[in-house]
């Protein structure tokens, strides 16, 4: 009876401790402590590179002293989603000067104490580019990009002020630039005229002036003595050039053939992707029953590109017991090496010579340009004889 009782009481014991335990031990702790879950917390995505970052302004804009001088700046970022704001590292090395972030208009009237008496100056304007900090990219990422400011004390020639646009060109393609100048002299466009030239002969970069042409000239609606216009440079037939840097000069020449000091405008070209070829383009006819190895190359002509299968036909199902596969090759992107089995062993005997198509889509890119190409491998198939 007494170890009856004593069991009894044990169990007694054990069982008020488990009715003593706290209900919520293994629970949150946002909810032990009566606050509600946070919610769940976006996913941040790794820092993007910064050549997804460009400032679009001029690198050199030409001015004179109690003349207005105008240009745009402009930003990109080209990641979705994500924002940014422009601003003047120095703004206040510029009297008087205004920059709109909303339009990316900078004004400016330069004064004669900016020169001090010597016939011009080169100042430097600082532009500053910073991505929004965001859940999805916490990090603020930042751009910075220097144009000079060359300012001239007395108005003696023509000025070319700016050319604005794109600095990357592809071939095969045409593209437009703006270009703002200044001419006292002139009373209307027919007053001005203007000479695409080659850059200086010391120049490092090759020249594209004969690529270049005047397209219209205008006479500024707000401001005096001001023209502009826009220039075109057609490289639809210049797969010649190869992707690097070149360079164009434009100059402004008065009615009375006062010639301005030359404006230089650098650009980069890049190729476009070229379609690709293929080394083998059918195979050797089979009769029923037989098989063969294959081997061939996909590639890239000016071996520049960077070639991606993007779809082919799955051969197995047209050839039965059939397989091609085409891989990059290791140590030269620009070309896929392609081989394979082609049997005839599964299919039924034709009674006249059949062609059996095998397509294939290939990508070739080079920088951000892209092009694609379809080949068609074609496997004759003879008739069955009797």
């Amino acid at each position: 009876m007494k170890l009856v009782l004593a069991l009894l009481t044990g169990l007694m014991f054990l069982t008020a401790c488990e009715m003593q335990q706290d209900p919520l031990k293994d629970a949150p702790e946002a909810v032990r402590e009566g606050r509600a879950p946070e919610a769940e917390k976006p996913v941040q995505e790794k820092p993007f590179s910064k050549d997804a970052m460009f400032i679009d302004a001029p690198m050199v804009v030409n001015g004179r002293v109690g003349s207005p001088v105008e240009f745009k700046i402009n930003g990109r970022v080209m990641v979705e989603g994500v924002t940014f704001k422009l601003s003047i590292d120095n703004m206040a090395d510029f009297e008087g000067a205004t920059f709109d972030e909303a339009t990316g208009a900078f004004k400016w009237i330069p004064k004669k104490a900016v020169v001090a008496g010597l016939p011009s100056i080169e100042l430097p304007l600082r532009i500053t580019l910073a991505t929004d900090s965001s859940p999805k990219y916490p990090l603020i990422s930042v751009e910075k990009k220097t144009i000079s400011l060359m300012v001239v004390n007395v108005y003696s020639k023509p000025i070319v002020q700016t050319i604005t646009g794109n600095s990357t060109l592809v071939t095969g393609t045409t593209h437009t630039m703006e270009y703002t100048l200044e001419d006292i002299d002139a009373l209307s466009e027919g007053d001005v005229s203007l000479d695409v030239r080659d850059c200086a002969i010391n120049s490092y970069r090759d020249s594209i002036a004969h690529l270049v042409s005047v397209r219209n000239i205008s006479k500024s609606a707000s401001t005096p003595n001001k023209y502009e216009g826009r220039l075109e440079i057609d490289l639809r037939n210049a797969d010649n050039l190869s992707g690097s840097y070149y360079c164009f000069a434009l100059q402004a020449i008065s009615k009375h053939g006062v010639k301005s000091e030359l404006y230089k405008r650098d650009v980069t070209i890049q190729a476009r992707p070229k379609t690709t070829r293929i080394t083998m383009e059918s195979v050797p006819a089979l009769k029923i029953g037989e098989t063969a190895q294959i081997a061939f190359t996909i590639y890239d002509s000016s071996a520049s590109g960077v070639l991606r299968m993007v779809s082919m036909d799955n051969v197995g199902a047209i050839l039965p017991g059939s397989s091609l596969t085409c891989k990059s090759n290791y140590t030269a992107k620009f070309q896929l090496d392609c081989s394979g089995v082609i049997t005839t062993a599964g299919l039924t005997a034709p009674t006249a010579d059949a062609v059996y198509d095998i397509k294939m889509e290939v990508e070739n890119t080079l920088g951000s340009q892209s092009v694609k190409t379809t080949h068609t491998l074609r496997i004759n198939v003879k008739a069955a004889t009797p």
